[in-house]
């Protein structure tokens, strides 16, 4: 028989979780088309898997790479990683709908201050009519859709390396209904107008809906707003995928919240309408302090468990995902100084800050902003111990090196506000490893350990340098590192006591979740979204100061049956699809 391709004496493991075994591949017009020994037939190209992994792609099941796919096509970010497939549109955010209002996505931030000038925290919201012009001259982005139905056509026709399963934003609905009056619970008519938009994206695909309920606007939604749009989702037998509330506006110090009730609320949801939930990066539902007891970390992690257990026990379809480190997803910030960028852009410039914290006066006043708990991005008033998650890792002060900066502060007797203000004076170049959730490593293996754990990354499709301009110069921020090899690390640090459990958690776990039935698994008949792991080479090249690296050990992608991925080099192929979630209002009814 004649194939496309032919993957020859891998070492399959089917995503299944069944032992691996060697075998052939046979792939014909993107499709699986025999395993076994194809020693008589011939193809086009022939991999030599021997001595390798054949696995199924990864799934990426919470992704904010749609927001970029226009900008970067190719997903070099992604798909280097492996990954070929992601659930984009989440946290509340997504790129379409969108016909008055731009809600902040992030990966913009460098255009922001042009737009409307800031200090501390960039606007929430932009007129559409006053931001589209910066995006075309910045990312050669024309944004020129408005349904959600208009979007995913326009990304059919550009075309993307891996597939895009789409789910529809809340907040990114709420921001075209209520516009800038959204610090409020929206009324019935404004809640009925959200619905349409809804239907419109659920007949044109989309796999469900996200929140993001610690951000604008969709923080400032109440239970009944939740629980009535997404009666809509119950129609289409649709997602409601939840960035939970856990932190409030991560703006000065937000009202304290009871993290395990965003859980509940997540999963009372899923209880009362009877649709499928999945909880966005799943962290602790409990707050730990001091928080580097691994016990009691461990132990919240047990106990948030416990309490998506007992709704799993109840009936309720319930799934989540974990990022696999704890640095967060979509951000890091490794130079010191630019913690303080508020002050260094009122300054002028970073050695004008420098020489402003040589002032006793000026200092005292930048303590006491620190210390009301005036900037969430150091606040002892929400984490009391924030200095025993930021760590000194690069410094001309080799005695510091490695050390957190309660460590550094008691060695010189002072407190860790006023050592980090003498540290930048010392050494303004200084890098730094800092942790913003109360999270460590036994939260995340205990998560995955999980019968319901699937993987994410929580980041967008980048190339290997992305849209901020600023990460290169002292003030800017850098992708976070698992936006390169979150699948890899996972793999390597993080995985279950077999191969083949570890591999099912990215791959057929997270297809059985999304309900597909041709995607996730080596079996003939399904999609050939195929890797050639190199097992013993496999690499994160994980990097905290300059993250921008790609892993090692991916030797093959194949996307739908086409080779994105050869030999560890991009092929430039645009074989990713648009999954759109199949059937109408009628079929469910």
């Amino acid at each position: 028989m004649m194939f496309d391709i032919i993957i020859k004496s891998g070492e399959i493991i089917d995503g299944a979780g069944k032992d691996f075994y060697i075998s052939d591949i046979g792939i014909k017009d993107g499709i699986i088309e025999k395993i076994g020994d194809l020693n008589g037939d011939q193809a086009e190209k022939v991999i030599n898997a021997n001595g390798k992994s054949i696995t199924p792609g990864f799934i990426d099941m919470h992704s904010h790479g749609d927001e970029t796919l226009l900008i970067y096509p190719k997903m070099e970010s992604k798909i280097m990683q492996g990954i070929t497939t992601i659930v984009g549109g989440q946290c509340g955010i997504s790129p379409a709908p969108i016909d008055k209002y731009w809600p902040f996505k992030y990966y913009e931030i460098d255009i922001l201050d042009e737009i409307e000038p800031y200090v501390y925290s960039a606007g929430d919201m932009f007129l559409l009519e006053n931001i589209k012009d910066k995006l075309k001259e910045a990312y050669n982005l024309d944004v020129d859709w408005k349904t959600f139905g208009d979007f995913l056509n326009k990304v059919e026709e550009k075309g993307i390396s891996a597939n895009y399963v789409p789910l529809v934003g809340h907040g990114q609905i709420r921001a075209q209904v209520m516009g800038k009056d959204y610090k409020r619970f929206a009324t019935d008519e404004e809640i009925e107008k959200m619905k349409e938009y809804i239907k419109e994206a659920m007949e044109s695909g989309a796999y469900g809906m996200s929140v993001g309920l610690d951000y604008v606007p969709g923080a400032y939604s109440s239970f009944e707003e939740l629980l009535e749009v997404s009666k809509e989702l119950k129609k289409y037998e649709g997602i409601y995928a939840a960035h939970w509330r856990k932190t409030g506006l991560r703006v000065g110090t937000p009202k304290k919240q009871k993290k395990i009730d965003g859980i509940i609320e997540t999963l009372e949801i899923g209880k009362q309408l009877d649709i499928q939930v999945q909880l966005s990066h799943l962290t602790s539902g409990f707050e730990v302090f001091p928080s580097k007891n691994d016990f009691m970390m461990k132990s919240a992690a047990k106990a948030t468990l416990q309490v998506i257990d007992e709704y799993l026990k109840d009936g309720v379809k319930v799934a989540f995902d974990v990022i696999p480190n704890i640095v967060g997803g979509i951000i890091i910030v490794p130079n010191l100084s630019a913690v303080f960028s508020p002050w260094i852009k009122q300054s002028g410039s970073l050695n004008q800050f420098i020489n402003n914290l040589k002032a006793l006066d000026y200092r005292e006043q930048l303590i006491d902003i620190i210390n009301s708990g005036k900037y969430y991005h150091i606040n002892p008033v929400v984490l009391p111990d924030w200095d025993e998650f930021v760590t000194i890792i690069e410094s001309t002060n080799k005695n510091y090196i490695n050390k957190t900066m309660s460590e550094i502060a008691k060695i010189n007797k002072k407190s860790s506000v006023e050592m980090i203000f003498d540290l930048l004076i010392e050494d303004p170049q200084a890098k730094i490893y800092a942790i913003t959730q109360n999270m460590n490593m036994e939260i995340v293996k205990e998560f995955l350990r999980h019968p319901q754990a699937t993987l994410c990354t929580d980041t967008f499709a980048f190339d290997i340098k992305g849209t901020w301009n600023s990460a290169d110069e002292n003030s800017g921020f850098f992708p976070a590192p698992n936006t390169y090899c979150a699948m890899i690390k996972y793999i390597k640090e993080l995985g279950m006591e077999r191969i083949e459990d570890t591999i099912r958690k990215a791959t057929g776990k997270a297809a059985e979740v999304l309900g597909f039935t041709d995607r996730g698994l080596i079996m003939e008949g399904y999609k050939a979204d195929i890797l050639v792991i190199d097992m013993e080479n496999l690499e994160t090249n994980e990097n905290y100061i300059e993250s921008r690296v790609f892993p090692e050990g991916i030797e093959y992608v194949l996307v739908n049956g086409k080779v994105v991925i050869d030999k560890g080099k991009h092929t430039g192929k645009l074989a990713g699809k648009v999954i759109r979630k199949k059937g109408n209002v009628n079929n469910f009814v």
